[in-house]
């Protein structure tokens, strides 16, 4: 059944990443670009395989706020390419303020379609013929006081609601000075079928209170040992984790 057959009768498919970190230096050698696109290309390729209705990356798309418009640019037009919808909140490492690389490159945000959510208060979107929600925060500060998950508006009336967020989770009391902090509390008071972590590279189970949650690992490193999760919604939550495979000759 194709992605839009789909839609329409309730089954949604959501491969969500973060910590992409487009820019992160990783010496490669001579079979990568001098911005390495593995991970851009991976994921590309990992969505259309699993044919995903849309691509989540919830924050640090980018490594910092130094590279160029042209890396930029590169990034979203290859994340476009396949034309699943691409959709993005800011992290720590590339935070949304009135510098940012995001407002920097606005027009060509608009120009290629990726979906950014930007609005520190935040911000949703609708997706899958009205079926589901996505709701987000952008990052501006990462700092202890800066609370993801703080105030997310009450479930939607569409059939699935999606939450996004990067932070980190606290599990031990010295976790209180922690910037941009999550608590397994924040998550279960979402009420929504599904929450999509990141800033931890590692994949977690951050499920609570009926809520699924989950860092996806990261799509960094070598052939094969990336990680995203894919979300399905269709009678109830399904996770599954899938591979993020490089290209066999690398990103040139």
């Amino acid at each position: 059944m194709g992605n839009e057959a789909r839609a329409e009768t309730g089954g949604v498919r959501i491969l969500h990443t973060s910590d992409v970190h487009i820019g992160h230096t990783k010496g490669l050698g001579d079979a990568h670009s001098d911005v390495c696109q593995c991970p851009t290309l991976g994921l590309t390729a990992a969505a259309v395989k699993h044919q995903a209705d849309a691509l989540l990356i919830a924050g640090d798309l980018f490594d910092h706020a130094r590279l160029s418009d042209e890396t930029i640019v590169r990034t979203l037009e290859l994340l476009t390419e396949p034309g699943v919808p691409v959709i993005v909140i800011p992290g720590n490492h590339d935070v949304h303020d009135a510098t940012s690389l995001w407002e920097r490159c606005r027009t060509d945000v608009e120009r290629t379609g990726v979906l950014l959510l930007d609005r520190l208060v935040g911000s949703s979107l609708v997706l899958a013929s009205g079926r589901l929600t996505v709701w987000g925060r952008a990052m501006a500060d990462h700092e202890p006081g800066y609370r993801p998950l703080a105030e997310v508006p009450p479930r939607p009336d569409t059939q699935w609601y999606v939450v996004a967020a990067h932070g980190h989770l606290n599990l031990r009391a010295d976790d209180a000075h922690r910037s941009s902090p999550i608590t397994h509390e924040e998550i279960a008071a979402t009420d929504a079928d599904y929450v999509a972590l990141g800033h931890w590279h590692v994949t977690t189970d951050a499920s609570h209170g009926g809520v699924v949650a989950w860092y996806p690992g990261a799509p960094m490193g070598q052939p094969g040992s990336g990680t995203a999760v894919l979300a399905t919604f269709d009678h109830e939550v399904t996770i599954e984790h899938v591979n993020i495979s490089s290209p066999e000759n690398g990103c040139l």
